[in-house]
């Protein structure tokens, strides 16, 4: 018997019923009781403070919790370690935030009273990195994680958060995010801001973000698996897809121009948005040619008792080196010099 069974079976009898259920219930009941409590604080502050209440702030919060349950039981389904999303979204939440100020000031005349999604996304990524960097540094018997690995798992999620994000924008004071004036009525397509009717990009973004996230993670959470970096290259084409387009449709008052300032004109994110893109082709491409050089199998989408080291950079998956069960129990860490030399072999040097 493990370990962590028999300090169970020493806690209090509905504690101990909880944790005897597999790690796919255990997670329905977390999501559900979550849910719950969001409903409920809903219903709860719409009665009470209405529209004094900042709900803005309240959906973009709850888009993050929904985010970290979510991707937490991802990432265990995975491989990785059970705390690996808690232990790097404390450095990524409060980068996306400055990064998502900071990207819309230094656009914007440095004007820093608002915040900028691509600037919150860049942000996030500087926050993995830095977290990375600390953890490898200051705690080295924590389990690896490479920045791709982290991104494939992220990018995900990002798409669920901007889901739900969205919607805040319709409750942001002022309203931010909408498009230009049109002559139909049909909420949310369309809404009323200072009496004029404008287009809901916010409505539209957020319809993107979950057309896109339901396959994303059905695949994610797939038996079939892929190279490290396929899924925030899905992520970089399919958002950075809807970015520039609906910067066309975004009104004015509410763009940041590449030349600086709100205006019209070719809009920043929409330069942000064609890197994204040329990024996520650029290295799906390089790794189906760099396959191709070395003799290799390409791994995208391939079922995960198929995989071996015929797929190219197979070795560098968290599905060649698993730190967790799929339940969240952690697995015998590898030989430090096992884990090496298999670094050495795919990178030239130690991850």
């Amino acid at each position: 018997m493990s370990d962590n069974n028999q300090e169970n079976e020493k806690k209090p009898g509905l504690w101990r019923k909880f944790m005897s259920l597999s790690y796919d219930k255990r997670f329905l009941i977390i999501l559900a009781a979550v849910v719950a409590v969001f409903g409920l604080a809903i219903l709860i502050l719409a009665l009470t403070l209405g529209e004094d209440m900042n709900w803005y702030g309240f959906i973009i919060g709850m888009a993050i919790v929904l985010c970290v349950v979510v991707g937490q039981y991802s990432c265990v389904k995975q491989g990785y370690y059970s705390d690996l999303v808690f232990d790097y979204v404390i450095f990524a939440v409060p980068c996306a935030f400055g990064g998502g100020v900071l990207y819309y000031g230094f656009f914007n005349h440095f004007d820093f009273r608002g915040i900028a999604v691509l600037g919150a996304l860049i942000g996030a990524g500087i926050g993995l990195l830095i977290a990375m960097f600390v953890y490898r540094k200051f705690f080295p018997n924590k389990p690896k994680i490479s920045l791709l690995q982290m991104l494939d798992l992220a990018s995900v999620f990002f798409l669920l958060g901007q889901c739900i994000g969205r919607v805040g924008c319709y409750f942001a004071k002022p309203q931010c995010c909408y498009g230009i004036p049109v002559d139909f009525d049909a909420f949310p397509f369309s809404y009323p801001v200072d009496g004029v009717l404008h287009l809901g990009n916010p409505f539209i973004e957020s319809l993107w973000c979950l057309i896109g996230f339901i396959p994303m993670v059905i695949l994610y959470l797939s038996k079939r698996k892929s190279f490290n970096g396929f899924y925030i290259s899905l992520y970089c084409i399919w958002y950075g897809t809807a970015r520039f387009v609906l910067e066309f449709f975004r009104d004015p008052a509410q763009k940041l121009t590449a030349a600086g300032g709100l205006g019209e004109g070719f809009g920043i994110s929409q330069v942000v948005s064609l890197l994204m893109i040329a990024f996520g082709i650029f290295w799906i491409a390089q790794y189906i040619v760099r396959s191709v050089l070395a003799g290799k199998k390409i791994m995208i989408l391939v079922p995960r008792e198929n995989l071996s080291d015929e797929y190219f950079e197979y070795n560098k998956t968290v599905y060649a080196h698993p730190q967790a069960d799929g339940n969240g129990n952690p697995l015998p860490a590898e030989a430090p010099a096992a884990q090496a030399t298999d670094d050495e072999t795919d990178d030239g040097k130690s991850e």
